[in-house]
């Protein structure tokens, strides 16, 4: 059965909330992991301090959404496991404790800098690019302006945040569609279907991907 923000079988809401907590606090510390990100974020600096001595720097993002899809496959697997149901809310909860407040920080950061830095003429755009980051859609917005990641002559300070853009969006639409496989496949198929996809994913880039663009 599934219900409204609670994915599974259980319908005793107050055992299934406190061990749901407890299923997601069990996840094994992996050392190793900190070891990828540390890794991760020197190739990251490396590449926007001098690209030419690491051109390929900027994978560190990648690893990052690496990283992040297998902790949060892992911790959903976990609750699932252990309750026989997914509580998204707890999910989105916990997700905007731990993103949330150091973004309003490094946001009102950015709004006094930017404003004694940046010249007046541009200050449109960084409050444009401060909303755009503040709702987590600051990937969107470098789209529909025909922005770059890779651009030399970068002048927004909040360009990074696109990549917490896409993680965000990760977690509002990947752990419900997760949930549904598990209660509509189970475990086998939908490892197999989460396979498919990321194969036929990797394949379609490699397709259309067209170097300088």
């Amino acid at each position: 059965m599934v219900q409204v923000a609670r994915w599974g079988t259980r319908s005793d809401p107050e055992p299934v909330g406190r061990s749901a907590e407890s299923a997601a606090r069990r996840l094994t510390y992996m050392s190793s992991l900190d070891g990828l990100r540390a890794l991760a974020v020197i190739g990251v600096i490396i590449y926007h301090a001098e690209p030419s001595l690491l051109p390929g720097g900027f994978l560190g993002v990648d690893v990052f959404f690496v990283i992040s899809g297998y902790l949060i496959t892992a911790l959903l697997l976990r609750e699932h496991d252990s309750t026989h149901h997914i509580d998204m809310r707890r999910f989105w909860r916990r997700r905007a404790r731990r993103l949330g407040p150091a973004l309003l920080v490094m946001l009102s950061v950015v709004v006094v800098v930017g404003r004694l830095w940046l010249p007046s003429s541009q200050w449109g755009s960084l409050r444009g690019d401060e909303l755009a980051s503040l709702g987590y859609v600051m990937n969107w917005r470098l789209i529909l302006t025909g922005d770059s990641y890779f651009s030399t002559f970068a002048v927004s300070p909040l360009r990074h945040v696109w990549s917490l853009s896409v993680e965000e969006q990760f977690y509002l639409v990947f752990p419900p569609l997760f949930a549904l496989g598990l209660v509509k496949l189970g475990h086998v198929r939908l490892r197999w279907a989460v396979f498919a996809t990321a194969l036929g994913a990797a394949l379609l880039m490699a397709v259309l991907f067209r170097e300088g663009t």
